[in-house]
């Protein structure tokens, strides 16, 4: 059988349906995949767009549909997405952060999850203001 994605709502809660599920279930999964710490960053470790987190996280999404596809993923299979922020990143900033990833996921009927957003003091490399977590399951 094939996955079931399942979203539910959350009442007392706002609609960020164009971003995240508040709840989903999923159903006959056989395989779960993590994807973690990935950052604006090239295979040296050279941050890309230091000091602008919207357009590191627009590298990020594009990079995301090749890291998927090496293990055998697509976007449709993403269930959860983690957010990691470091103080840096203005307050401000997090619509337009927030807008790229529904554009990212707007070809998606049912949208993943969202993690907590964490504030963090830093990240792994200098310059790094953003790291995505992303959980896809088939």
């Amino acid at each position: 059988m094939a996955l079931q994605k399942t979203a539910y709502p959350y009442a007392h809660g706002p609609d960020y349906s164009r971003l995240f599920s508040w709840g989903l279930s999923l159903k006959n999964f056989s395989d779960l995949y993590l994807a973690s710490g990935i950052g604006a960053h090239d295979a040296g470790g050279t941050i890309q767009f230091p000091g602008d987190a919207v357009a590191q996280t627009r590298f990020i999404l594009q990079q995301i549909p090749g890291l998927l596809a090496e293990a055998g993923y697509g976007v449709g299979d993403i269930v959860r997405v983690e957010y990691t922020f470091t103080r840096e990143v203005p307050r401000d900033s997090f619509d337009a952060i927030f807008a790229v990833m529904a554009e990212f996921l707007a070809a998606e009927r049912i949208k993943p999850t969202a993690g907590t957003l964490r504030v963090v003091e830093a990240l792994a490399f200098d310059n790094q203001l953003v790291e995505y977590e992303f959980w896809a399951a088939r």
